[in-house]
Formats: structure tokens, sequence, C-alpha cells
């Protein structure tokens, strides 16, 4: 799996070879220097990850994060860590949080993460400084592994952004329809630019639990209603998502009443937002029992996309 010739410098790692430049290697450390294409599928045993060698990585987009774009790959105490590194400086930083700010909210989220911890922070300078450590517990595919522990820190850099933003994903959400509809969709849609945003606080309108408009480019509004639901919705034998599907006509045809035009309204649009995710056999029943003739008039909103629309909006 893996041999180093010093009289050549060559490198090699399962089948393929890289050349070690002379003052990147010593008795004690061998450097090996790369971008992330050059070391994408590779398989390492943890029990035979040389305790020499250092890999260095970089990536131009931050393994998907903009921020981490250097990455070390080294073996320390029988185990194997892989250390994102940011360093950047404040000047070239366009996020809508101050560098320091953010960095500051994702180490102390950090410090309450399990098998991750941070290293080396530094935000006083001119060029701020954190370091994320994962710990590869197991054997693994450089591919894989990757991915995994990016996906995992770009969710924390998302979820510091939340809690700068005002906002925190509270678990109650997810078990208390009134206290999502109160708490987060009601000044989500009003943040959102939504206006006569109505909560019917338990009296659905045919289906809605929220009304709301929005001016159209031609200056009339159009009309919007929305279901609520906490936790996840299953697609069994007579369940949450048979009983919405099948209110998708009255939701339509039956208008509602806004106080403040003294009117009727008829909706055009009809969302469904829940706090949780749709189940598998959820997604094909609402893909397969969906009339036709709703189609692209009817939106289904999952707790990810949730969150999508309040890193978007919830600032503005």
């Amino acid at each position: 799996m893996y041999n180093f010739d010093n009289n050549t410098g060559e490198l090699k790692i399962e089948d393929r070879t890289f050349n070690i430049a002379d003052n990147s290697f010593d008795e004690d450390c061998i450097l090996l220097q790369v971008d992330l294409k050059e070391i994408q599928d590779l398989n390492f045993t943890v029990e035979d990850f040389p305790e020499n060698l250092l890999i260095e990585v970089h990536s131009e987009d931050g393994f998907s994060t903009y921020l981490f774009h250097e990455l070390e790959i080294t073996k320390d105490e029988g185990f194997v860590k892989l250390i994102f590194k940011c360093l950047l400086p404040n000047k070239y930083w366009e996020g809508k949080y101050g560098l320091s700010t953010l960095l500051a909210k994702l180490s102390e989220l950090i410090n309450d993460t399990q098998d991750v911890r941070t290293e080396c922070i530094d935000l006083e300078d001119t060029y701020k400084n954190l370091e994320i450590i994962f710990i590869a517990n197991s054997d693994f595919n450089t591919s894989n592994i990757l991915k995994d522990f990016a996906e995992r820190l770009n969710g924390l850099i998302k979820q510091a952004e939340r809690i700068l933003s005002g906002v925190i994903w509270r678990p109650e959400y997810e078990t208390n329809e009134g206290l999502y509809c109160t708490e987060l969709l009601y000044p989500l849609l009003r943040k959102m630019g939504f206006v006569d945003v109505r909560y019917t606080h338990g009296r659905k309108e045919y289906g809605k639990d929220f009304t709301f408009s929005e001016p159209n480019k031609f200056g009339n509004l159009n009309h919007y209603g929305l279901q609520a639901k906490a936790g996840n919705i299953r697609g069994n034998v007579n369940s949450d998502i048979d009983e919405i599907i099948g209110q998708l006509s009255d939701a339509f045809s039956m208008s509602y009443f806004e106080v403040s035009a003294n009117e009727g309204r008829q909706i055009s649009t009809f969302i469904v937002a829940i706090s949780g995710n749709f189940t598998d056999n959820a997604k094909d029943k609402i893909r397969v029992k969906t009339p036709p003739h709703f189609r692209g008039a009817v939106y289904f909103i999952d707790k990810d996309k949730t969150l999508e629309l309040i890193e978007k909006y919830w600032q503005k």
C-alpha cells in the first residue's frame, strides 16, 4: 500500500506514484503536498498509515466551505487526524458576518460537538486562523471521508450563521406544531417579503394554516396557502400525506377572507411545510398522487429547505 524510495524520492501509495521534493523529507517526516484531485479514491488503513507521513491537501473551493482551503492528514497516537485549516485575511472576506465573529461562533459550536475539536485558534491577527480536527477511527477512502467531514463542517458553519442571524432551530419544532408555526414560520414568511401573513391559530381555512400574498410584476397580488406539520411525514396507508393530497381541491377552490382588504381571496399556490423530513415512500406518493393540474402550484418544504430559507432571508 505504501512505499518510499529515499534514493529517487518517489512515494507509492497503492498504484499511484508521487514525487517528493528533496527538501520535503527526512528520517522523521515525509511531506506530500498535493491538490485535492490528486488523492481522490485512495484507500488507507489506520493501522498501516505511516507515522512519518504528512499529507497536505489544497482545495480551491475550501472543500465546499469557502473557508477551510488547507487540510493536513497525519497520524498521531494511533489515530489518523484530518485537520482542516482556515487562514484568511479580513480584507478579502465578504461574508455576511465578520470573519472573527463567525469563526468564534463556529469554534464555540465545535467545542460542544463530539469527536470534533478546534486547535490553534487565533482571531486577533490580520489573518484569522482556525484549525478543526476530525479523527478517522477506522479504515477509510479519501474521497468518502473528505466528503463526509466537509459536509459536517459545512453544516456547522451554516449552524453558526443561523445562530448569528438570531434564530436557533429548537428540537421542539419537530414535535410542537404550534411552536413551529409561531416562532419560526410566521416571522420567516414576513422576512421573505410576503404581505397579509395570517396564522389561523388552529382554525384551518380548508387545509390552510397560513394565508399570505405578494405583489407580482403586474401590480396585482398572488395569494398563497400553507399547511404546517410537525415532524416527519410518511407515506404509509392513511398517512398525513394522503390527507394533505386529498385536501388540495378544497384548498384551491374554497376562498378565504382577508380582513384588511375586506374581500375573499383565492390561492394560486399551496405549500406544505414540515419541521422534519419526507420519507421515501411519502416522496413517491407526492410524485404519483399529486393531480397533474396542481403540479407547479404545490410545493413541499422540509426541514433542510426551511433552514436554507432562514439563511437567505432571516437577516434581511
